[in-house]
């Protein structure tokens, strides 16, 4: 299951708490997939957007006490990840790992 670290929840929920922006607006999650021709042939990248939306698309898996919204293919690729967020000269720099197995 889509993991967040507290750091990651208070960042979002000042992004998506500014002012100017309507009552339950969200940060949605897509992802883009490239190939890419490397020494062995081709490989595959996934790329993460990460949008601040008035609400979430048909679809989408809703996170409601983050306030972000997954793109249906997005929340199977995050199924086992972790969302981890650092504040850099004022700005919000996101980060994901995948989570460490508890036993």
């Amino acid at each position: 299951m889509f993991a967040i670290t507290e750091d990651a929840a208070a960042a979002i929920k000042g992004i998506v708490g500014a002012p100017g922006l309507p009552e339950g607006a969200g940060l949605r999650i897509t992802q883009e997939q490239h190939a890419e021709a490397d020494g062995d042939g081709e490989a595959r990248r996934t790329d993460l957007r990460l949008s601040v939306v008035a609400e979430p698309e048909e679809g989408d898996e809703v996170l409601a006490d983050e306030r972000i919204f997954l793109a249906p293919e997005t929340a199977t690729f995050l199924d086992d990840k972790l969302l981890d967020a650092d504040i850099v000269d004022d700005e919000v720099q996101f980060s994901l790992d995948i989570q460490a197995e508890t036993q």
